[in-house]
């Protein structure tokens, strides 16, 4: 077991006296990953999944729980030791300056690094070694400014990728793409999880890529039970309607000697 999260909750401070204080979600939450994981994290606007990301990384400060990487508490651990075994990508956006995606991707290499050391050979060649792995060694002198949303967000991993994490944390890295660029994103993320054993979170708005990623899924909605499991057993049309409040259809189809479910609404738009 690589990722654990135990009884985790968490509040926003009052704004006032007057206000009752309440957690944020509506049960304590409570998940693992080992090696080779992924889990998709799904739920409406407002219903906290970005928040227990940084919870579970340390960036927020669990209100009740805990998270333990490989068996240790968050808390006993320094921040060099959580972010030598933590990778977070975040939403893709627009750079401001002109680095290469070879220089992006390198800096991913700082937390290994004295302070104050320039990035040496060995560390320029395991960045390019990165971009190859996402397919992007043919970007590497290319400007960030100058590269598609679907291209930098690929340069993101890799950058994370680079610092050799054993948790992958995502937070919405196909939003704003189109479907095929899309398509190379999970891909990429699914293969590379399996290839290096990785515990993979990911936070996604789409509730049909979890069927993509085949494993675990938690899912959150606001004054709803937070429920986690196998993704079959927890993306059905009943917890659809609860969760997002649209009925859909579960479709089961055999391809060969493969299985695909999906989710379809059963209306769109229409007045009921």
């Amino acid at each position: 077991m690589i990722l654990q999260v135990k009884d985790g909750n968490y509040f926003y401070n009052k704004k006032s006296q007057s206000e009752q204080q309440s957690y944020l979600y509506h049960n304590d939450i409570n998940f693992d990953l080992n090696q080779g994981e992924i889990m998709a994290i799904l739920g409406p606007n407002g219903a906290g999944k970005t928040t227990m990301l940084k919870c579970v990384m340390g960036l927020l400060k669990w209100e009740k729980g805990e998270t333990l990487l490989q068996g240790k508490s968050l808390a006993s651990l320094s921040q060099k030791e959580i972010w030598k075994t933590i990778g977070y990508v975040p939403q893709a956006s627009k750079m401001t300056f002109g680095y290469s995606i070879l220089d992006l991707v390198t800096m991913g290499r700082a937390k290994m690094l004295n302070a104050f050391a320039q990035p040496s050979k060995e560390d320029k060649q395991a960045a390019f070694e990165a971009l190859e792995s996402v397919g992007l060694g043919h970007l590497a002198h290319q400007s960030c400014n100058a590269v598609s949303g679907g291209e930098l967000q690929l340069a993101l991993i890799a950058r994370t990728l680079v610092s050799e994490p054993k948790i992958l944390i995502l937070d919405e890295p196909e939003s704003h793409l189109d479907i095929y660029k899309q398509k190379v994103i999970l891909q990429t993320i699914k293969r590379l999880t399996k290839e290096r054993g990785l515990a993979c979170l990911i936070n996604t708005h789409y509730a049909n890529h979890a069927f993509y990623f085949g494993e675990k899924v938690l899912m959150v909605a606001k004054e709803k039970p937070v429920i986690t499991g196998n993704v079959s057993e927890i993306m059905t049309e009943e917890n659809m309607l609860k969760y997002f409040n649209i009925e859909v259809k579960k479709l089961i189809q055999k391809v060969d000697s493969q299985t695909f479910e999906t989710i379809v609404p059963t209306y769109f738009g229409n007045e009921r």
